[in-house]
Protein backbone atom coordinates (compact mmCIF):
# COMPACT_ATOMS: atom_id res chain seq x y z
CA UNK A 1 0.00 0.00 0.00
CA UNK A 2 1.00 3.28 -0.90
CA UNK A 3 2.43 6.04 1.88
CA UNK A 4 -0.22 8.78 0.67
CA UNK A 5 -2.92 6.23 0.86
CA UNK A 6 -2.28 4.88 4.33
CA UNK A 7 -1.38 9.08 5.19
CA UNK A 8 -5.04 9.41 4.49
CA UNK A 9 -6.26 6.34 5.79
CA UNK A 10 -4.63 7.31 9.15
CA UNK A 11 -6.23 10.79 9.19
CA UNK A 12 -9.74 9.14 8.39
CA UNK A 13 -9.66 6.62 11.08
CA UNK A 14 -6.69 7.41 13.77
CA UNK A 15 -9.34 8.97 16.24
CA UNK A 16 -11.96 6.02 16.17
CA UNK A 17 -8.92 3.19 16.29
CA UNK A 18 -7.09 5.01 19.25
CA UNK A 19 -9.85 5.41 21.14
CA UNK A 20 -11.00 1.07 20.58
CA UNK A 21 -7.71 0.53 21.86
CA UNK A 22 -7.96 2.64 24.78
CA UNK A 23 -11.05 1.02 25.83
CA UNK A 24 -9.23 -2.21 25.50
CA UNK A 25 -6.17 -1.42 27.04
CA UNK A 26 -6.81 1.33 29.36
CA UNK A 27 -3.29 2.51 28.94
CA UNK A 28 -2.85 5.46 26.23
CA UNK A 29 0.70 5.24 25.22
CA UNK A 30 0.08 1.41 24.67
CA UNK A 31 -2.76 2.14 22.39
CA UNK A 32 -0.83 4.82 20.66
CA UNK A 33 1.72 1.90 19.79
CA UNK A 34 -1.05 -0.88 18.69
CA UNK A 35 -2.19 2.01 16.54
CA UNK A 36 1.19 2.88 15.13
CA UNK A 37 1.45 -1.14 14.33
CA UNK A 38 -1.44 -1.59 12.58
CA UNK A 39 -0.31 1.43 9.87
CA UNK A 40 3.29 -0.10 10.09
CA UNK A 41 2.11 -2.87 8.99
CA UNK A 42 -0.27 -1.35 6.38
CA UNK A 43 2.97 0.51 4.88
CA UNK A 44 4.91 -2.63 4.67
CA UNK A 45 2.55 -5.39 3.30
CA UNK A 46 0.77 -5.29 -0.28
CA UNK A 47 -2.53 -5.11 1.83
CA UNK A 48 -5.33 -3.06 -0.59
CA UNK A 49 -8.42 -1.93 1.50
CA UNK A 50 -11.69 -0.95 0.11
CA UNK A 51 -13.08 2.19 0.95
CA UNK A 52 -16.43 0.72 1.90
CA UNK A 53 -14.12 -1.87 4.22
CA UNK A 54 -11.13 -0.14 4.96
CA UNK A 55 -12.67 1.25 8.94
CA UNK A 56 -14.14 -2.23 9.47
CA UNK A 57 -10.63 -3.71 8.59
CA UNK A 58 -8.79 -1.07 10.76
CA UNK A 59 -10.88 -1.25 13.62
CA UNK A 60 -10.64 -5.15 13.56
CA UNK A 61 -7.09 -5.09 13.19
CA UNK A 62 -6.52 -2.68 16.76
CA UNK A 63 -9.21 -4.99 18.34
CA UNK A 64 -6.91 -8.49 17.31
CA UNK A 65 -3.48 -6.33 18.25
CA UNK A 66 -5.37 -5.12 21.60
CA UNK A 67 -6.16 -8.73 22.22
CA UNK A 68 -2.86 -9.95 21.42
CA UNK A 69 -1.32 -7.71 24.05
CA UNK A 70 -3.30 -8.24 26.70
CA UNK A 71 -3.03 -12.13 26.28
CA UNK A 72 0.96 -12.03 26.33
CA UNK A 73 0.47 -9.34 29.43
CA UNK A 74 -1.33 -12.04 30.41
CA UNK A 75 0.65 -14.58 30.02
CA UNK A 76 3.75 -12.45 31.66
CA UNK A 77 1.74 -11.80 34.88
CA UNK A 78 0.94 -15.57 34.96
CA UNK A 79 4.64 -16.39 34.67
CA UNK A 80 5.79 -14.01 37.10
CA UNK A 81 3.51 -15.21 39.80
CA UNK A 82 4.80 -18.52 39.63
CA UNK A 83 8.40 -17.42 39.85
CA UNK A 84 7.34 -15.20 42.94
CA UNK A 85 5.56 -17.94 44.46
CA UNK A 86 8.32 -20.47 44.05
CA UNK A 87 10.86 -20.20 46.45
CA UNK A 88 14.20 -18.33 45.16
CA UNK A 89 17.14 -20.30 45.67
CA UNK A 90 20.17 -19.18 47.54
CA UNK A 91 22.04 -21.29 45.89
CA UNK A 92 25.50 -20.55 43.73
CA UNK A 93 25.80 -22.78 40.19
CA UNK A 94 27.83 -25.23 41.98
CA UNK A 95 25.16 -26.32 44.19
CA UNK A 96 22.98 -26.70 40.74
CA UNK A 97 26.26 -28.79 39.31
CA UNK A 98 26.19 -31.12 42.63
CA UNK A 99 22.94 -31.43 41.96
CA UNK A 100 23.14 -32.97 38.68
CA UNK A 101 25.74 -34.99 39.64
CA UNK A 102 23.54 -36.35 41.75
CA UNK A 103 20.84 -36.83 39.15
CA UNK A 104 23.75 -38.65 36.41
CA UNK A 105 24.49 -40.94 39.44
CA UNK A 106 20.90 -41.84 40.30
CA UNK A 107 20.15 -42.15 36.63
CA UNK A 108 23.11 -44.51 36.28
CA UNK A 109 21.77 -46.85 39.05
CA UNK A 110 18.55 -47.01 38.54
CA UNK A 111 17.74 -47.10 34.68
CA UNK A 112 18.30 -49.64 32.31
CA UNK A 113 20.43 -49.19 29.53
CA UNK A 114 17.78 -48.39 27.13
CA UNK A 115 16.27 -45.54 29.12
CA UNK A 116 19.74 -44.26 29.77
CA UNK A 117 20.25 -43.99 26.71
CA UNK A 118 17.45 -41.74 25.78
CA UNK A 119 17.32 -39.95 29.51
CA UNK A 120 21.36 -38.79 28.41
CA UNK A 121 20.21 -38.08 24.72
CA UNK A 122 17.24 -36.18 25.78
CA UNK A 123 18.27 -34.64 29.18
CA UNK A 124 22.25 -33.84 28.51
CA UNK A 125 22.33 -33.73 24.92
CA UNK A 126 19.00 -31.37 24.41
CA UNK A 127 17.94 -33.55 21.55
CA UNK A 128 14.01 -33.56 20.18
CA UNK A 129 11.66 -36.33 20.31
CA UNK A 130 12.52 -36.80 16.03
CA UNK A 131 16.25 -36.73 16.65
CA UNK A 132 15.90 -39.72 19.37
CA UNK A 133 13.75 -41.51 17.07
CA UNK A 134 16.28 -41.35 14.64
CA UNK A 135 19.39 -42.13 16.84
CA UNK A 136 17.81 -44.80 18.52
CA UNK A 137 15.19 -46.23 15.87
CA UNK A 138 12.12 -46.42 18.33
CA UNK A 139 8.97 -44.35 17.61
CA UNK A 140 8.00 -41.81 19.19
CA UNK A 141 5.36 -43.28 21.05
CA UNK A 142 8.13 -45.47 22.22
CA UNK A 143 10.29 -42.21 22.95
CA UNK A 144 7.35 -40.49 25.23
CA UNK A 145 6.59 -43.82 27.06
CA UNK A 146 10.96 -44.01 28.22
CA UNK A 147 10.75 -40.74 28.81
CA UNK A 148 7.64 -40.96 31.13
CA UNK A 149 8.94 -43.68 32.67
CA UNK A 150 12.44 -41.87 33.20
CA UNK A 151 10.51 -38.68 35.15
CA UNK A 152 8.66 -41.07 37.47
CA UNK A 153 11.36 -42.95 38.52
CA UNK A 154 13.87 -40.41 38.80
CA UNK A 155 10.73 -37.84 40.52
CA UNK A 156 10.36 -41.23 43.09
CA UNK A 157 14.12 -41.44 43.50
CA UNK A 158 15.67 -38.37 43.69
CA UNK A 159 15.08 -36.36 46.76
CA UNK A 160 17.04 -32.83 47.45
CA UNK A 161 18.35 -32.18 50.82
CA UNK A 162 16.34 -29.44 52.86
CA UNK A 163 17.61 -26.69 53.17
Amino acid sequence: MDRQHVEQLFRQHYRRMYSVACSLLYDEQESKDVVSEVFAYLLESYTELLPASAEGYLIVAVRNRCLKRLRDKSNRERILRLYATEPQPDDSWQDDEQRLCRLRTQAHKLLSADDLRIFTLRFLDGKDYKAICAETGTSRIAVWKHLSHIVKVLKENFKLPEP
